[in-house]
């Protein structure tokens, strides 16, 4: 008789145990503080202490991302402060193969709301050379990866802007001649997540033939909680 009432009391205790794990709430993902910041592209310093990284996968890599008082061809000065972030297809591969050239963001945490934006100009449309210039976004991990190829794009496989992807050198759709505001706004998580966001100086086919020079300004990162 003692083993009966011992077993019904342990099973008791175990039915007890259960009904309190089953009801432990999930905890909810933590609450993203404002990570909201400003560059108009000064100095390369300033840059890499904010977290951005260079990287090029161009076919025939050269130079790249660089920042200039002004553009080469078109010789356009910058929007906002002293400087700007400028490439060219001659600074990335040569006159031949594709240009991929990437700046990566420093890691951040993502939600729904969040808005990415900057200004942004070409003077190829005026010489005959369309340009074109992607925002990628990351939201597997905080990796920079990229991939090894000209072709490839790693972790940032959700396209959040693609100007100028049909390689247009007129009116509509051509890549801008005049400093121009883009914006993307950040949707479609499930809950905030983190990852990085770049921008693609991605040429197809020829870059000299197809790539002249992009010029890029005041880029900023808006937490939906700012």
């Amino acid at each position: 008789m003692k083993k009966i009432i011992i077993g019904a009391a342990v099973l008791c205790l175990l039915q007890v145990a259960c009904k309190k794990d089953d009801s432990t709430p999930v905890k909810p993902p933590p609450t993203p503080t404002d990570q909201s910041f400003s560059t108009s592209f000064e100095s390369m310093s300033e840059l890499t202490q904010l977290g951005f990284e260079f990287k090029n996968l161009s076919d025939d890599t050269g130079d790249g991302w660089s920042i200039q008082s002004s553009t080469q061809f078109g010789g356009q000065s910058p929007y906002d402060g002293d400087k700007l972030l400028f490439d060219n297809y001659a600074a990335s591969t040569g006159f031949t193969g594709i240009i991929s050239d990437w700046l990566i963001s420093p890691k951040l945490y993502f939600q729904n709301g969040d808005k990415i934006s900057f200004y942004t100009l070409s003077n190829g449309s005026n010489d005959g050379y369309a340009d074109r210039l992607q925002l990628r976004l990351n939201t597997f991990n905080t990796s920079d990866s990229i991939g090894k190829l000209s072709t490839d794009v790693g972790n940032f496989t959700t396209p959040l802007l693609d100007i100028n992807a049909l390689y247009k050198v007129s009116p509509p759709g051509d890549y801008p001649t005049t400093w121009t505001k883009y914006e993307a706004t950040i949707s479609g998580l499930n809950q905030p997540d983190s990852g990085r966001f770049a921008l693609r100086y991605f040429v197809e086919l020829n870059g000299g033939v197809n790539g002249d020079e992009i010029a890029v300004d005041k880029l900023e990162f808006t937490s939906v909680n700012h």
